[in-house]
């Protein structure tokens, strides 16, 4: 899609199919900044969805502070079309009768790509669909597989489930026991660091690796202000979400505030907590995001996890500098993006 973007933006070419295709992968992805560059080559389906050559955070205008008819209006529109275009593309995963899908398993392989760029077992774990997980696993499909964001199909779940507190309550539990990682593996500070599915840890830096390519998106259904997330994952964002999570994997007790404050705290940079773990660094005061130090397992391999989450094209997709902050990442004094060629040195 990157080198695709560009011929759908060449203003010289004539396709409407494929400013249609750049148009439908942004809302799919909640890559707002790929509308708001499609208005300006005159491509009026993505105008439509425009206020003031904006893609407007999608809200409760009261929550918001904003009382405009006009907001009002195109956010409105705007979450239909994000809504319409995400059922269309997981209509066929969704449904009890996925004969056609298995079909196009056997022509194309098990995990061949689909138009928005996922394989059907991670639009069947995204869809909720477990007989069709079930079958795709059977076939070999593979659970650790990765799109263009890194996602593997338990973090497409996840990702879902932050927008989507109906379906983690409904669907998460069985997917976390089909899909979902034993542990996530990160080195920081050149050791292994394993986070285990018992530990808070576990689905707070979950959430942030599944969660980091829509934190800044305008596509998405907000209950907070926007300059909330401009800024990074906070408590109350994960509170929020965890307690959709079923009992049984976010225990009880675990559902308070005070305990993910206690989770972020302890695994910051510069936490006295031991072990130490360094998994995220605080932006300013109550704003985290995964230590762009930590180096994520891919196969036998380790890679740092901002080349893994494909940041730069996430900065591309929904324009984090925008009016509701400069680049988050950037008030993290003195870190920079490590690069593979900084992680061959290492070994």
């Amino acid at each position: 899609m990157q080198d695709y973007s560009v011929k759908a933006l060449d203003r010289t070419n004539p396709s409407a199919k494929i400013r249609q295709a750049l148009l439908d992968y942004a809302l799919w992805h909640g890559q707002q900044a790929w509308i708001e560059k499609l208005a300006k080559v005159n491509f009026q389906p993505a105008s439509n969805l425009l206020l003031d050559g904006e893609f407007n955070w999608i809200g409760n205008p009261h929550r918001l502070g904003v009382y405009m008819a006009d907001y009002h209006e195109r956010s409105e529109l705007a979450h239909r079309s994000v809504l319409s275009l995400r059922q269309r593309h997981l209509q066929a995963y969704a449904a009890k009768n996925f004969k056609e899908v298995l079909r196009q398993c056997d022509v194309y392989g098990v995990d061949h790509q689909t138009q928005v760029g996922a394989s059907p077992l991670m639009l069947a774990a995204r869809s909720g669909n477990l007989a069709l997980v079930d079958a795709l696993l059977m076939r070999g499909a593979n659970p650790d597989l990765e799109d263009e964001f890194g996602q593997t199909p338990w973090q497409q779940a996840l990702s879902r489930s932050i927008e989507d507190p109906v379906f983690a309550k409904a669907s998460l539990a069985a997917l976390f026991d089909r899909i979902a990682p034993a542990t996530v593996d990160v080195q920081v500070d050149s050791r292994l660091v394993r986070i285990e599915r018992h530990q808070g840890e576990y689905w707070v830096l979950s959430l942030m690796l599944a969660g980091i390519k829509t934190q800044w998106s305008r596509c998405c259904w907000r209950d907070h202000p926007p300059w909330k997330y401009a800024q990074g994952f906070f408590a109350e964002q994960l509170h929020q979400i965890l307690g959709s999570v079923p009992v049984h994997l976010w225990k009880e007790l675990r559902r308070k505030r005070s305990y993910v404050n206690q989770v972020l705290a302890r695994g910051e940079t510069d936490s006295a907590y031991r072990p130490a773990r360094k998994l995220w660094c605080r932006a300013r005061n109550g704003h985290y995001f995964p230590n762009p130090e930590l180096l994520l397992r891919k196969g036998e391999d380790w890679q740092p996890v901002y080349d893994r989450l494909n940041m730069p094209w996430v900065d591309m997709g929904t324009d984090t500098q925008s009016p509701y902050g400069t680049h988050p990442l950037a008030t993290i004094t003195g870190l920079q993006h490590r690069t593979s060629s900084d992680v061959e040195d290492l070994f």
